[in-house]
């Protein structure tokens, strides 16, 4: 009988340990700030174009958010701003699903930025055009 009373005190306290050591090592809990995450990701690229690079970096977010910034450097080196707005748009690889636009706003630092949401997880791809020149960028999207 003392065997069967240990028994119903260990049991539920083994699962109890368990079930915290698990949340523990495998980080289960309600804070998931995406950012974070070890799967919060930044793609970069650098696109030769007349007079110089176009410069692109897509950063994921939130909720399959992004941030996409867009900035001209010159071949002297000077990071110049331009006033031509550049033209983005985006498109799931493997996938007819068709072009996306993202409207781009200028910032005082001479950069442009864009910020949208990808419909659904996977490898997307940036189309950015400056001046008839384009340059793409690939982006997988967790």
């Amino acid at each position: 009988m003392r065997l069967f009373r240990t028994g119903l005190i260990a049991v539920p306290l083994v699962l109890v340990a368990g079930t915290v050591g698990a949340f523990m090592i495998f980080g289960l809990t309600a804070n998931r700030d995406h950012i974070g995450s070890p799967n919060a990701a930044e793609t970069f690229v650098a696109g030769d174009v007349a007079g110089g690079r176009l410069l692109v970096a897509v950063e994921d977010g939130q909720a399959y958010a992004f941030d996409i910034t867009v900035w001209f450097e010159s071949n002297d080196g000077s990071n110049d701003a331009t006033l031509i707005p550049p033209s983005v748009s985006m498109t799931m690889v493997g996938h007819d699903m068709g072009r996306t636009p993202v409207q781009m706003f200028r910032r005082s630092d001479g950069t442009w930025r864009g910020t949208g949401s990808f419909p659904m997880g996977g490898r997307w791809r940036f189309q950015i055009a400056l001046d008839g020149e384009i340059v793409r960028l690939d982006h997988t999207a967790r």
